[in-house]
C-alpha cells in the first residue's frame, strides 16, 4: 500500500507542478525509506551469497572413488564361460568363468618324451660311469697289489737280515764272555776287551735298527690295505683311486637324478591315462570374484587367449567408497581426520554429509591404478579423502557406485591472520 501511494503521489507531482509544501516532503519522506528498504534487501542478498564463499572453501575438483581389485587368469589357455557384464553385481568368491588349456594334453605329451630322452641320456652315461669305476677299481687293486707285493718282499729282507744280525748279535756276546774270562787269566790285554765290546754294541743298534725298519713296513703294509699310502712325496691315495672316489659321489648324485625323471614320467602317465575327468580337471581352472561388488571393467571376451597371470577384469569395491578432492596444500593443515564436510553430485542440490578420512600433499601427484576414477589436479593442490555413506545417494548399485561422478565440496575454511599477513609481507617483498 505505501509503494502504490508512493507511485500515485510522484505521478502526482509529475504531472502536477502546484503541490503543497507538505505533500512534497511527504514524497520525499517515502522515497528515503524506499531506499533503505532497496539497500537492505541487497545487503542480505549479498550476505546470503557471499557468507558462505568466505566461510567455506568450495572445490570443483572432486570425485566419487573406490577401490578396484584385479581378476587374474589363473593358468594359460581360453576364456570360457565368462558372461557377466560390466555393472552387473558379483559376490565373494563368485564363479565368473573358467579358463580351459587345450594345450595341456599336448604340452604333458612333450614333457613325457623329454623326460623319456633325457631319462635315456642318465641311464647312458650311468652305464659309462659304471665301466669307469670297474677300470679305476682295477688300477687301484693293481696299484695296492704292487704295493703290498713290494712291502711283503722288503719286510721278508728285513726278516732275513734281522734274523742274520741277532746271530751275529750272540756270536758277538760269545765273544766278549771269552775275552772277559782270557782277560781275567791275563792272557789277553784290554784292549782286546774293549774291541769286542765295542763290536757287540754295534751289533745291538744294527738289530734295533733292523726291527724299526721292520715296523715302518709293517705299518706301511697295513694304511695300504686301508688305501692310503704313505711316504714321503707321496699322495695319501693314488689318481685312480681319487677319480675312483670322484666317479662314486657323482654315481649318487646321477641315481637321484634318475629317480626324480622316473617319478615324474610316472605322474605325467597317470595324468595322461587316468581318463577325461583328470585331464579336465587338470586343463580346465576357475575364475573367482575377490571381493563383493560391482564388475567394472571387463578385458577379455569368451574365446580369448590369455597366459597366466593376465588380467582378465577388475571389481570395484563399493563399501569402501569415498570422495576424491583437490584443494589447495595450504588448506590441508586443517583439515584433520574426522573433520566433517558438506558434498553433493554434480547437477543435484542435496548436500550431503561427509567426514575427512586422510590428506596427503601435492608431491604425491602419481597415478593411483587401484582406483576406479582418476583425480586431475593442479600442482600446487592437495588431496582430501572424504569418507561417505553410499547408502545415502540413491540407487548406487544402479549408477556403478557413482565412481567417477564430479561432485561440489564445501570444506570449512580456517582463517588465521598470522598466515595471512605473513603471505601479505612476502608477496610485498618480491
Amino acid at each position: 500500500m505505501m509503494f502504490s501511494n508512493l507511485l500515485n503521489i510522484t505521478c502526482k507531482f509529475a504531472g502536477d507542478s502546484d503541490l503543497t509544501e507538505q505533500e512534497k516532503k511527504r514524497v520525499f519522506s517515502h522515497g528515503k525509506w524506499l531506499r533503505r528498504f532497496i539497500a537492505g534487501l541487497i545487503f542480505v542478498t549479498a550476505l546470503v551469497i557471499v557468507a558462505p564463499a568466505v566461510l567455506n572453501q568450495q572445490s570443483g575438483h572432486a570425485v566419487v572413488n573406490a577401490p578396484v581389485l584385479s581378476v587374474h587368469s589363473p593358468i594359460t589357455g581360453t576364456v570360457q564361460d565368462f558372461n557377466v557384464t560390466a555393472g552387473q553385481p558379483v559376490f565373494p568368491d563368485q564363479r565368473l568363468g573358467r579358463v580351459l588349456s587345450l594345450r595341456a594334453r599336448e604340452g604333458l605329451e612333450n614333457e613325457l618324451s623329454s623326460l623319456q630322452q633325457r631319462l635315456h641320456g642318465l641311464q647312458s652315461q650311468q652305464t659309462e660311469w659304471q665301466r669307469l669305476q670297474r677300470i679305476f677299481e682295477q688300477r687301484a687293486k693293481r696299484h695296492a697289489d704292487h704295493e703290498l707285493a713290494r712291502l711283503q718282499e722288503q719286510l721278508a729282507e728285513v726278516d732275513a737280515q734281522a734274523k742274520a744280525q741277532q746271530a751275529q748279535l750272540r756270536q758277538d756276546t760269545d765273544i766278549l764272555t771269552r775275552q772277559e774270562r782270557l782277560a781275567r787269566e791275563n792272557f789277553i790285554s784290554p784292549v782286546q776287551i774293549d774291541a769286542a765290546r765295542n763290536a757287540l754294541q754295534a751289533s745291538q743298534a744294527r738289530v734295533e735298527a733292523i726291527q724299526a725298519r721292520e715296523k715302518m713296513l709293517r705299518i706301511e703294509a697295513l694304511a695300504v690295505r686301508d688305501q692310503v699310502y704313505l711316504g714321503q712325496g707321496r699322495n695319501d691315495v693314488p689318481y685312480s683311486q681319487q677319480k675312483l672316489e670322484d666317479l662314486r659321489i657323482q654315481l649318487s648324485e646321477l641315481r637321484t637324478r634318475l629317480l626324480e625323471t622316473q617319478s615324474r614320467i610316472q605322474q605325467i602317465q597317470t595324468q595322461l591315462t587316468n581318463g577325461a575327468d583328470s585331464q579336465q580337471a587338470f586343463q580346465e581352472a576357475p575364475i573367482h570374484s575377490p571381493v563383493q561388488g560391482l564388475l567394472w571393467r571387463k578385458f577379455s571376451a569368451n574365446g580369448s587367449e590369455v597366459i597366466a597371470g593376465a588380467e582378465l577384469a577388475q571389481v570395484i569395491h563399493c563399501r569402501d567408497a569415498f570422495v576424491d578432492v583437490a584443494v589447495s596444500e595450504s588448506q590441508l593443515h586443517h583439515m584433520s581426520p574426522g573433520t566433517a564436510v558438506q558434498y553433493r553430485l554434480l547437477g543435484t542440490s542435496d548436500w550431503r554429509q561427509g567426514k575427512v578420512r586422510g590428506t596427503s600433499g601435492s608431491g604425491n601427484n602419481g597415478a593411483d591404478l587401484t582406483l576406479a576414477a582418476q583425480l586431475r589436479r593442479e600442482r600446487n593442490e592437495g588431496r582430501v579423502l572424504v569418507d561417505i555413506r553410499l547408502e545415502d545417494l540413491p540407487q548406487p548399485e544402479a549408477h556403478l557406485c557413482y565412481a567417477g561422478r564430479v561432485v561440489d565440496v564445501k570444506i570449512p575454511r580456517s582463517w588465521k591472520p598470522q598466515v595471512m599477513f605473513s603471505r601479505v609481507t612476502a608477496m610485498a617483498r618480491t
